[in-house]
């Protein structure tokens, strides 16, 4: 029987205009309140200007002819991008990305009946958008682009662009196919591998049943019951049914002259093993003899205690290397049928774990939107099937298990790279800091859901390096906006690990308590001097729009001509600047100085 490739629309995620543009509107908001709009942009919005707008000579802006043929060919481009994508998305014209805050709004010029006209005439297949939406905000005339996911891939000027993440990018070569795969809804595991359900090995079959039962509880009554639940087969009523391709990797000797998996301890990489696994399919044979190895000869565990309980520790955690082994086989490229997945235990005792998968990235995503991204599994067949046998996890937050788990043990997070085609996961373990682990179990006692947040892992860490955090500095590493940063430091403020620099301020620090406890931890130096009064000043700005030489005095403690002098330094490298425009004299405020 015939395995038919689904459909293009099977795969497509549903996001529908409403949604789209309320988004649109929000992100508006969000720049009219002060947010910068590059930093409001996701893989469905993007801000723009029009071409032409600002001249790059003088850096001053300027109308354009409403029929700029320039202009209106960059925006089919943009919309090209968008309508290859999964899910569409909102141009919104008018806006520059760079700047924040009503100044922001530098307005537009094109006539959007022509502009909606040329795009359609610019893009092959004919890109058909509905009418534009026209607004004024802030002064300034703007209007937000709809554009649907199309159901064909659309080209302009015979080139195929996508928007990834944040940005629009030209795709060639192996990654274009890869992209027009995905649109089309391909899923190389899905396809009929040639192998019937009664090719399957035994020990993979029992291998399935035992995952499935401790996921699940117990195991339905057949073998083959739990491939149909696997979704691993081509025909699933037949007498006996031939596997996917993910079936076949899974439970079969698919392809036996191919090594699938390789795993090694060695003292360093590259040098003879001491133990190793390896061999082709079936993968659930192999990975069951990985963890093993791993658990038992690489990593094995020791009992510490940690504040007043006895743990059993590694030096690198379970979770981590399992999910770091378990995302390689999920996501790796098996057209790539010279290369295995090859993996790393090493060091006398080991201490790090390192896998290289073949493949790079799938489209859309980077290293540095791990977290952030949703999970877009190359092989969307094998991972349902590793996520009903409960190897994968269910919400595909692999990468979030790692980081946390690996921060929470005191060690530094997992390192995640593209490296000549392929992905390599880095996890540098060690001894388990006890200090660390129990600060992490104090906060956990004291709010549950911070156990599985691996944003707050990363606040509480990045407080280990800095004296003071605030949402903007916290959102890069977290790879999260400034609100929901600011919403992980409200709660880690609760449990009163970490605390407010003043209160009602965007600026938190680790209690006068948790940096007693942490110690030689702490890895930065206190700041003091005009740097730690500037971190106090700025957070009395977060509470209020201006302040006085009055308040500078009582904050710091100081004298006045000193809180005076502290004044002018602030004045003199504009992170201040006066109220009104004067300088000196009874009764002058200060605000902070707009960047």
């Amino acid at each position: 029987m015939s395995h038919p490739v689904p459909s293009y629309t099977a795969g497509l995620v549903v996001t529908n205009a409403t949604r789209r543009r309320a988004e649109a509107s929000a992100a508006i908001a969000g720049v009219l309140a002060g947010g910068r709009a590059a930093d409001l942009e996701t893989e469905t919005l993007d801000f723009k200007e029009e071409r032409g707008v600002l001249d790059a000579r003088t850096n001053t802006r300027r109308p354009i002819n409403p029929k700029d043929e320039r202009a209106a060919d960059t925006l089919a481009t943009e919309a090209a991008c968008m309508a290859n994508s999964p899910a569409g998305g909102v141009l919104v014209v008018g806006v520059a990305d760079g700047l924040a805050g009503l100044a922001a709004f530098t307005s537009s010029y094109l006539d959007t009946i022509w502009l909606r006209e040329r795009i359609w005439a610019l893009t092959t297949p004919h890109l058909s958008l509905d009418e534009f939406e026209v607004r004024t905000e802030a002064g300034a005339r703007i209007y937000l682009i709809d554009v649907p996911p199309n159901l064909e891939e659309v080209y302009v000027n015979h080139r195929l662009r996508a928007r990834f993440g944040t940005a629009c990018e030209e795709v060639t070569g192996s990654r274009a196919r890869e992209l027009l795969e995905r649109r089309r809804g391909y899923d190389w595991t899905a396809e009929p591998s040639g192998l019937r359900f009664s090719d399957a090995a035994a020990d993979a079959l029992a291998s399935a049943r035992r995952h499935y039962a401790e996921e699940n509880g117990v195991a339905p009554g057949s073998d083959l019951e739990i491939a149909r639940r696997m979704s691993i087969l081509v025909d699933p009523d037949a007498t006996d049914p031939q596997l996917n391709r993910a079936g076949a990797l899974l439970l079969a000797p698919f392809e036996p002259g191919a090594e699938q998996l390789v795993v090694l301890l060695s003292d360093v990489e590259g040098a003879p093993s001491r133990r190793t696994v390896r061999g082709p399919a079936p993968l659930l044979v192999r990975y069951d003899e990985a963890i093993d190895l791993l658990r038992e000869h690489a990593f094995p565990t020791t009992s510490e205690i940690i504040g007043v309980q006895r743990r059993s520790m590694r030096v690198v955690p379970e979770g981590a290397f399992r999910e770091a082994l378990v995302n390689a086989i999920m996501h790796r490229d098996y057209r790539l049928e010279r290369s295995a997945i090859v993996a790393w235990a090493t060091g006398v005792p080991a201490m790090t774990f390192k896998v290289r998968s073949p493949g790079g990235f799938p489209p859309g995503v980077f290293a540095d939107r791990l977290i952030a991204s949703p999970s877009r599994p190359r092989n969307p067949a094998l991972a349902r099937a590793l996520r009903v046998l409960g190897i994968a996890e269910t919400e595909g937050v692999g990468i979030d298990t790692m980081v946390r788990l690996m921060l929470r043990d005191g060690h530094e997070p997992p390192t995640i790279v593209e490296d000549g085609g392929d992905v390599v996961a880095l996890l540098r373990g060690g001894s388990s800091d006890r200090v660390v682990r129990a600060l992490f179990d104090e906060l956990v006692g004291r709010d549950p859901s911070l156990e599985h947040d691996a944003r707050a892992a990363i606040a509480v860490t990045e407080l280990f390096r800095r004296p003071s955090l605030r949402p903007k500095g916290l959102s890069g590493p977290a790879q999260c906006t400034e609100t929901e940063a600011l919403d992980i430091l409200d709660r880690l403020a609760r449990t009163q690990v970490v605390e407010r620099r003043v209160k009602g301020s965007r600026s938190f620090r680790l209690t006068d308590a948790a940096r007693t406890t942490l110690a030689g931890r702490i890895r930065y130096q206190v700041r003091r001097g005009i740097e730690a009064q500037w971190e106090m000043i700025e957070a009395l700005l977060d509470t209020r729009p201006e302040i006085s030489s009055r308040d500078v005095e009582l904050l710091l403690g100081v004298s006045q001509p000193r809180a005076s002098t502290i004044i002018r330094t602030f004045l003199a490298d504009g992170r201040l600047a006066p109220v009104g425009g004067r300088r000196k004299g009874p009764g002058v405020r200060y605000r902070r100085a707009t960047s």
